[in-house]
C-alpha cells in the first residue's frame, strides 16, 4: 500500500567498505601466518590467528542476515583450509586431523550461532519498526508513517509530479460510541480501514491520521482523480458489515500547486475543506481552493524531508534572545522587555497574542519571547483549547498558530474563531518549508506564514507587521 516505503531488512543493507576491508584482512591473516610461521600456527598461541576468520561472519551477518552468515562462513572455511594446507606443506608433516576437526566444528557452531542471533534480532527489529509505524487497532499505517511518506511525496510534487491528499472523517462517530459502545466504534473503524486498504493503490498510502480521521496520499493524481477514489471508497465501505446503522464519512481534498511550500499547508488545506464538507451537511467531500503565492516565508529555505525542526525551535529562539539582550530563562515568567528596540512595557492596554501549538517546547519558546517583547501572551495546546481561551477574553489582537495539530488544523481553528469573533490577524507557523508559502483561501483577515526553525528577529518582525495592519470592520447584522 506504500510502494518503496517498506523498511529495509538487514539482508538488504549495503555493507560498508570498511567492513568489507576488515573482513578481507581477517581472512588473509591465517594464510599469511601459515606462510610466515607454519610451526607457530600449529601451537596453542597460534590458534588466536586462526580465530580471525570469525570476524567476517560477525560483520556480514549484522549487515546481511543469514546471507551474510553463509558468505562469511564460506570465506572463512576457504581461508582456514588454505592456511591449514600451507602449514602441512611448509612444515612437511602430516596434518593433525584432531586439530582440524576441532577447529572446523567450533567454527561451524559459532557461525550458526551468529546467524541465529542475527535473525532473531532482525525479526525483533522489524516487529518494533512495524509497531512504531502501524496503528494497533486498524493495522494500517499510522500518522508517523504517513509523515515520512508525505515528505517524499511532497518533494516529488515540487519537482512536477501531481499530488493530492484526502483527509476523511467518519460522520457523527461520537454518537456511535455513545449509543452502541466503544467496541462497536472500534469495529466501524476497522471496517473503514479495510475498505480504505482495498481501494488504495500500492503506490499510494492510506493511514489512520488520528481518532476517526484517515488520510490518503495519492501520487500522480489531481483533485478529479481524488473524487473518483472517494467514490470507490464510499462503495467499498457500504459493502463492509458493521454492527450499527449505516455510517457515512466526509472528506476534504487538497491538490498540490505552486505556492504551498510546505506539507503542513497542504494538510491544513485538506482539513479546511473537510471542515467545509462537514458544515455543508456531511456525507460529502469538498476541494480546497487553489493556492497562490501571496506571502514569502522570509526565512532560509528548508530541505523537504530533512530532520524534524521542532527540536531546534527553542534552541534558536534562546540563542536569538541572548543576542538581543532578552533573558530566556525557561523557568522565568518575567514579562517586561529588556533592551529590545521597539519593545513596549506591558500594561492594561498591551496587545494580546494567543499562541496555539501542540508542541509544548515550541509553544513555550514563542510565548516567552513575545512576553519579553512586551505583549500579553496566552497559550493553548490545541484548537479546541484555543477557542475556549479566546471566548474568555474580551479581545485577541493576534493569533499565532501551528498549521497541523491533532484534531483541528490551524486553518480550521482560525475559521471557527472568525465565525465567532469576526476578522482576526493570524501568523501561521509551518515546518519543512521549501520556499515561498501562500494560500489564497487561508482564513484570517490579515495573515502571514513563518517557517520552523524560528528566529527571534523573524518572529518579532512578523508579529509587529501583522499588529500594525488594520482589521476590516465587522459587518453589521440587519435587524
Amino acid at each position: 500500500m506504500a510502494k518503496g516505503l517498506e523498511g529495509k531488512t538487514r539482508e538488504g543493507r549495503p555493507v560498508p567498505l570498511k567492513a568489507l576491508g576488515l573482513s578481507l584482512l581477517a581472512l588473509t591473516a591465517p594464510v599469511v601466518g601459515a606462510l610466515a610461521a607454519p610451526e607457530w600456527m600449529e601451537q596453542e598461541s597460534g590458534v588466536l590467528l586462526w580465530l580471525t576468520a570469525l570476524i567476517p561472519p560477525f560483520l556480514l551477518t549484522y549487515y546481511r542476515g543469514w546471507r551474510g552468515a553463509s558468505l562469511g562462513l564460506a570465506g572463512g572455511m576457504a581461508a582456514l583450509s588454505i592456511a591449514h594446507a600451507l602449514t602441512v606443506i611448509l612444515d612437511m608433516g602430516q596434518p593433525d586431523f584432531r586439530v582440524l576437526f576441532w577447529m572446523v566444528s567450533t567454527y561451524l557452531v559459532v557461525c550458526v550461532g551468529i546467524g541465529v542471533l542475527a535473525e532473531v534480532l532482525r525479526r525483533e527489529r522489524a516487529a518494533a519498526e512495524s509497531m512504531a509505524l502501524t496503528d494497533p487497532l486498524t493495522q494500517i499505517p499510522n500518522r508517523r508513517h504517513a509523515s515520512i511518506f508525505l515528505d517524499a511525496a511532497f518533494a516529488a510534487a515540487v519537482r512536477g509530479e501531481p499530488l493530492s491528499v484526502v483527509l476523511m472523517d467518519l460522520d457523527r462517530f461520537k454518537a456511535v460510541n455513545d449509543t452502541h459502545g466503544h467496541k462497536a466504534g472500534d469495529e466501524v473503524l476497522m471496517a473503514f480501514a479495510s475498505a480504505l486498504t482495498r481501494v488504495t493503490r500500492r503506490m499510494d498510502l492510506s493511514c489512520r491520521w488520528g481518532g476517526e480521521e484517515f488520510l490518503t496520499v495519492l501520487y500522480n493524481c489531481d483533485a478529479e482523480g481524488a473524487k473518483i477514489f472517494l467514490g470507490r471508497l464510499r462503495d467499498a465501505f457500504r459493502e463492509e458489515e458493521i454492527p450499527v446503522p449505516p455510517v457515512t464519512f466526509s472528506a476534504g481534498i487538497a491538490q498540490y500547486a505552486s505556492g504551498m511550500g510546505s506539507v503542513d499547508v497542504m494538510i491544513a488545506a485538506a482539513d479546511q475543506a473537510l471542515y467545509e464538507a462537514k458544515e455543508a451537511g456531511r456525507n460529502r467531500w469538498e476541494v480546497a481552493s487553489p493556492p497562490q503565492v501571496e506571502v514569502d516565508v522570509g526565512l532560509e529555505e528548508e530541505a523537504v524531508g530533512g530532520p524534524d525542526p521542532l527540536g531546534e525551535v527553542s534552541t534558536r529562539l534562546r540563542a536569538g534572545a541572548d543576542e538581543q539582550g532578552l533573558a530566556f530563562d525557561p523557568d522565568s515568567e518575567v514579562s517586561r522587555p529588556v533592551g529590545f528596540e521597539g519593545a513596549r512595557a506591558r500594561d492594561e492596554g498591551a496587545e494580546r497574542i494567543l499562541v496555539v501549538d501542540d508542541d509544548p517546547e515550541t509553544r513555550r519558546g514563542m510565548a516567552r519571547v513575545l512576553r519579553r517583547l512586551g505583549y500579553e501572551v496566552l497559550e493553548a495546546p490545541d484548537g479546541p483549547s484555543g477557542l475556549a481561551t479566546a471566548r474568555s477574553l474580551p479581545r485577541v489582537d493576534l493569533v499565532v498558530t501551528d498549521l497541523v495539530m491533532p484534531g483541528m488544523s490551524g486553518f480550521r481553528f482560525v475559521s471557527r474563531l472568525e465565525a465567532e469573533r469576526g476578522p482576526v490577524r493570524v501568523l501561521y507557523v509551518t515546518g519543512h518549508s521549501s520556499g515561498g508559502v501562500g494560500w489564497s483561501a487561508a482564513p484570517g483577515a490579515c495573515s502571514a506564514y513563518l517557517s520552523k526553525p524560528l528566529e527571534v528577529e523573524d518572529l518579532a518582525s512578523r508579529v509587529r507587521e501583522l499588529l500594525d495592519q488594520s482589521l476590516p470592520p465587522v459587518p453589521s447584522t440587519p435587524l
